[in-house]
This record gives C-alpha cells, sequence and structure tokens, in this order.
C-alpha cells in the first residue's frame, strides 16, 4: 500500500552547483475538475489512508489520511473539490453556484451583474480577492483568520460523506456550519448497523486544525477531547432543537440525544478530527480522548480522523484560490 506519510520525492533542475528553481504556473481551475472527475469526484480516492489505533474497549480507533508528496495537480484537484462542494451548500437553490462554476470553468470572471451576488455567498468566509493586502498574514476586512479551520470541517466532512463500511450504514451526516464562528457541533453523524430492526446510534465529532510547530498534535486532541466533555451535552440540546420534527427512528434518535450521552449508552460515542502538516504523527496521538471521555468504554465508541496535509496553510489558500477564480 502506498505510504501514507512517505517522504515526498521532487525531481529539480540543477547546473553546476546552482540549482534552477522551476516554478510551475498554478493549475487552473478545469484542469483540477478535469482530474477530479477522473476520481469520481471524491477527495478520498485522491488522498492516501490507512487504519489505526484499536477497535477495542477503552481504545480509539483512527484512520490516517494524507497528502504528503503531492504534485500540484493532485493538491488542486482535491481543493477544487471542497471549493465547489462549499459553493454548491452555500449558494442553495439560487443561481449563484452555477454562475460561479461555469465561469471558474471558463476561466473568465462572472458578469458585473453576477459578481455582487456571487459574493455574497462568498464573503464572510474566504473575502473578497480585492481586500486582501498580497503577503498580509493578519485579517483585514474581506479576510478571514478561519480558513484553514473552516476547511478542515469540510475536508472531514466529505471523508465522511464518502466513507463506506461493513459495519455501519450511515443515515445521517450534518453539514458544516455557514459561519465559521457559529456555536454548536463541529460534525455528528447517525449510522445503524447490518440488518433489520436495528437501533441507530450517534457519534458526536469535534475537528481542529493543528498547525503550529510549537505544540504536538496530542496538545490539539486534548482540546478538542476537553471540549466535547465539558460542551457535548449542549450540542446534543441544540441538535435535539434543531430536529424536533424530524420523524421515524431517526426523530426518535435526537430525541434521545442527551439521555444517551449522559448515560454512556452503547449507542453514544465521540470523535476528534484534526488536519495538520505535521508529516510524523505520534502512534498515540488520540490517547487524550481515551482519557477524557473514558466513560464511553465499549469497543468503536470512540474515534478518530487526522489528516495530514503538507503545507496545510498554503493548501487552504489554494480552495480559496479556486473559489476566487470566478471573481
Amino acid at each position: 500500500m502506498e505510504s501514507v506519510v512517505g517522504n515526498a520525492s521532487e525531481e529539480d533542475g540543477s547546473q553546476g552547483d546552482h540549482p534552477v528553481v522551476i516554478v510551475a504556473p498554478p493549475v487552473s481551475p478545469a484542469e483540477a475538475a478535469r482530474l477530479a472527475a477522473q476520481h469520481d469526484n471524491q477527495a478520498s480516492r485522491l488522498l492516501v489512508s490507512e487504519s489505526r489505533g484499536q477497535h477495542a474497549a477503552g481504545k480509539c480507533a483512527w484512520d490516517l489520511v494524507a497528502m504528503v508528496g503531492f504534485s500540484a495537480d493532485r493538491r488542486s484537484a482535491v481543493a477544487w473539490i471542497i471549493a465547489e462542494a462549499i459553493m454548491k451548500f452555500r449558494c442553495g437553490k439560487s443561481r449563484a453556484f452555477p454562475c460561479w462554476r461555469a465561469a471558474a470553468l471558463s476561466e473568465n470572471a462572472v458578469s458585473n451583474d453576477d459578481r455582487e451576488l456571487v459574493l455574497s455567498f462568498v464573503t464572510s468566509v474566504f473575502g473578497r480577492p480585492d481586500a486582501v493586502e498580497p503577503g498580509d498574514t493578519k485579517a483585514k476586512e474581506g479576510k478571514s483568520n478561519h480558513l484553514e479551520g473552516f476547511v478542515a470541517e469540510w475536508l472531514w466532512h466529505l471523508i465522511m460523506k464518502e466513507q463506506r463500511a461493513a459495519h455501519r450504514e450511515r443515515r445521517y451526516l450534518s453539514e458544516p456550519s455557514y459561519s465559521v464562528t457559529e456555536q454548536g457541533e463541529d460534525g455528528f453523524a447517525v449510522y445503524a448497523p447490518p440488518g433489520a430492526n436495528v437501533s441507530l446510534f450517534f457519534r458526536l465529532w469535534e475537528i481542529k486544525k493543528h498547525n503550529t510547530e510549537n505544540s504536538v498534535v496530542t496538545a490539539t486532541v486534548q482540546r478538542a477531547s476537553d471540549q466535547l466533555k465539558t460542551r457535548g451535552l449542549q450540542y446534543l440540546a441544540k441538535l435535539t432543537s434543531a430536529h424536533r420534527q424530524t420523524d421515524g427512528d431517526l426523530g426518535g434518535l435526537f430525541a434521545e440525544l442527551g439521555d444517551l450521552w449522559i448515560n454512556a449508552d452503547p449507542r453514544a460515542g465521540a470523535g476528534v478530527g484534526v488536519a495538520t502538516n505535521t508529516v510524523a504523527p505520534p502512534a498515540t496521538c488520540f490517547s487524550p480522548l481515551e482519557t477524557t471521555l473514558d466513560q464511553f468504554a465499549n469497543a468503536g465508541q470512540l474515534e478518530g480522523l487526522l489528516c495530514v496535509i503538507e503545507n496545510f496553510t498554503e493548501f487552504a489558500d489554494e480552495v480559496r484560490r479556486m473559489v476566487w477564480s470566478a471573481l
């Protein structure tokens, strides 16, 4: 199997003792979309992954998903898939999405008449292209300082949406928040085990970005675990209210979320997702989840997802470039 966190191998031109730096032109949205289509527009088919941890009592089974040593076009294809999914979600059924997509793929900006409409769905997260000063690393008007966290949530969402497992069938998956600062759960999934007349179960997720060299991934997992411990019940209360008109088995589960969580019922569980540029994660990076939420002691109640994205900040900027390409 392809190594998830193997070293990147790059070839560069050289002349004598003086290396020649070759800067490739940015991959266009159309080129990125073509490569994405060759992989059924699924981010998980472009990434590499492997299962880690233990599916055992009191342990966190987790997946390691990586984009390390990838070519520029492969990275851009993943960025396009995320950008397109974000815009489709944010624009809803308005004409903004087809306007944006057609302009991005044709490498022509949307018309002046359509620009403000499209920008109304873009600005709160990605900002306006004309409002950012080159090289400025601080948040300015029209520039979100939550971009990486937003991209991390969407990467988690797409991976979970594309995930297929023999031991469970997904019945519900929450979408990321429209606003990056909105209070509430980062991710929530409902499953049913194989077979008929089975009880639904859920996983409440906290998703974080980790892009600092001053701390280890485990510290970020600890922060996420602490947040689930202190706020998890409040997040579930909000979900119960939001789905108060949901009927059937799914509606019944939403009504019971708080009780199931408080009692650490086998149908409840938690997960932590982290997006990081730390290429060599520790084997025990999800141990804080096991100790902080140790009431979930049954096998499978704790889950983790670690996305190792080389140059994660640059990748988040690439997602934004895809979004801005139509403006």
